[in-house]
């Protein structure tokens, strides 16, 4: 009988010293938190520091999401650790929905768990909408797979299963050539419905740039799609996969 997994949440952490108290204190009353402060030059490292029960990465400087990310898979790794929940720390992710990602997790332990929300009924801004409608797009043309919503950072990746993926993206669009290439190396992928708040005043802390994110995600895609076009599937399945060092006894 598989072993059931073992679930914590990771919170990538950029100057949010307004909200990352209450997301933290939420959070851990569920599950184990991993928190990763990307360099925050506010008090955010002084709320983590006085925050009991938590497992706190510090950057050195800031690196951007794709490196939080990263180092917060790696510390999950570290603790034993099999599947990682992220929610972000700006307050627009509902911690209630923690629950009910780490029981999909439970039943589907195999797959990323993908937060799908409803941007127009949230109050979104029309740039948002627009550059999340473009993704889901390009994303169906580069995997055939339909998704809704392939920009919300609030997932469950199985540690075991994006270990191999090859990724060269930073920032934001890390988060989405990790969910083409856990595509095209045929992991599930499932769709958890999620509420956000873009109304609320803590929706401004987000670091999400318009302007620079929209270009680099858009590089991205058109990489990945000259890729998805030129290769066949069983080559993109080993493309995407950095390789296997053997050791040798």
């Amino acid at each position: 009988m598989e072993s059931s997994p073992r679930i914590c949440v990771i919170i990538p952490v950029y100057n949010h010293g307004l909200t990352v108290q209450a997301i933290v204190r939420e959070a851990k009353a569920q599950l184990q938190v991993i928190a990763v402060d990307d360099g925050s030059t506010d008090r955010t490292a002084s709320i983590l520091a006085a925050e009991t029960g938590i497992s706190v990465v510090t950057l050195p400087r800031n690196q951007g999401k794709a490196a939080a990310l990263l180092a917060g898979f790696e510390r999950a790794r570290e603790l034993g650790y099999s599947h990682s929940i992220t929610i972000d720390a700006d307050g627009q992710h509902s911690t209630g929905a923690l629950g009910q990602f780490a029981d999909n997790c439970r039943r589907h332990p195999e797959a990323m768990i993908i937060g799908v929300r409803d941007l127009k009924a949230a109050g979104a801004p029309f740039g948002r909408r627009f550059s999340n409608a473009l993704s889901n797009f390009w994303f169906r043309f580069e995997t055939d797979v339909y998704l809704k919503d392939t920009q919300c950072g609030y997932r469950v990746y199985p540690l075991a299963g994006i270990g191999p993926l090859r990724i060269k993206s930073s920032r934001y669009a890390f988060e989405l050539e990790i969910l083409v290439k856990a595509a095209w190396a045929g992991l599930p992928l499932v769709a958890q419905p999620v509420e956000t708040d873009y109304a609320a005043p803590t929706s401004r802390l987000s670091h999400f740039h318009p302007l620079l994110d929209f270009v680099e995600v858009s590089c991205v895609h058109a990489r990945l799609a000259t890729q998805a076009s030129c290769l066949p599937a069983r080559w993109r399945r080993l493309f995407g996969r950095r390789p296997v060092n053997k050791t040798h006894e």
